[in-house]
């Protein structure tokens, strides 16, 4: 499967494979693992199970090369790699995770309208980074330049913490405290879970972006809070329920966020 989608990347693109290679095989590892998956809830792969995350492996995995002290940033020629791990992790598995990340920043319908038009609209012509993300801005509205600029030409990590929750400034309110403690900022999903079971779900775009995504929920609409600056390491949120009624808070519950320690995504921790 993954050799059959490179047909479309990086054959009918005709992505520089050598300038960008995780443009070339993380793009086609993405594909191959949604593709795969589909199968397997098709019935179609003997032995392989459908899962709800077929990325979920690749981002533990990533999250603990990028500990070791060995990355490079993807922008590295593929000839010029240190090593071949770093080759290899950098350009299939953080190429992946480009795209999947990308999906939880401006919603899955603009990531699935932004996919198809990015292939009609480069096909046969060579597209560069740059390229890719204008067409996803145009789909999105959301500026993304800073995105490509963090995860392309550095290896700066994501790491965000649910410091506590306490009551607001009124009774019927609580605000919850978040940390950013890795040096990549973050649009950021949480979920809030009650003492009934209830589940709201608020998102705090980032001020770079300058928007935020639409994305539609399977329980419950997208509440939308204050844009969290940049540069800020702290912020909170204030939302109109008692604190008595939460039981739970909890970033990126998807898992389609690439943060290095998702212990501290929840607070109680579990």
């Amino acid at each position: 499967v993954h050799e059959l989608m490179h047909s479309w990347y990086q054959m009918i693109l005709g992505t520089n494979e050598s300038l960008y290679p995780w443009m070339d095989e993380g793009f086609t590892s993405y594909a191959s693992s949604e593709v795969m998956n589909y199968l397997a809830k098709e019935g179609l792969l003997p032995g392989k199970e459908y899962v709800e995350n077929p990325h979920a492996s690749t981002y533990s995995g990533f999250a603990n090369f990028s500990k070791s002290g060995r990355e490079e940033a993807i922008s590295t020629h593929a000839d010029h790699f240190g090593s071949n791990a770093a080759y290899g992790v950098g350009s299939y598995v953080k190429g992946s995770i480009f795209l999947n990340q990308l999906d939880y920043i401006i919603g899955t319908e603009a990531f699935d309208r932004g996919m198809l038009s990015y292939f009609n609209t480069w096909k046969y012509k060579h597209p560069n980074p740059n390229d890719f993300i204008r067409v996803m801005e145009k789909e999105s509205g959301l500026e993304l330049d800073w995105y490509k600029e963090y995860w392309v030409y550095t290896t700066k990590s994501i790491d965000y913490e649910v410091k506590n929750f306490k009551a607001g400034s009124s009774k019927k309110s609580t605000v919850i405290s978040l940390n950013r403690i890795g040096d990549m900022p973050m649009p950021l999903d949480v979920v809030v879970t009650m003492k009934n079971g209830d589940k709201v779900t608020y998102n705090i775009p980032l001020q770079i972006m300058r928007g935020e995504k639409k994305e539609a929920l399977e329980n419950g609409e997208l509440n939308y809070a204050k844009d969290w600056g940049w540069v800020h390491p702290t912020y909170e949120l204030e939302i109109p329920v008692k604190s008595k009624k939460v039981i739970q808070v909890e970033i990126d519950p998807s898992y389609r966020m690439l943060d290095v320690d998702r212990d501290n995504n929840v607070f109680p921790k579990k």
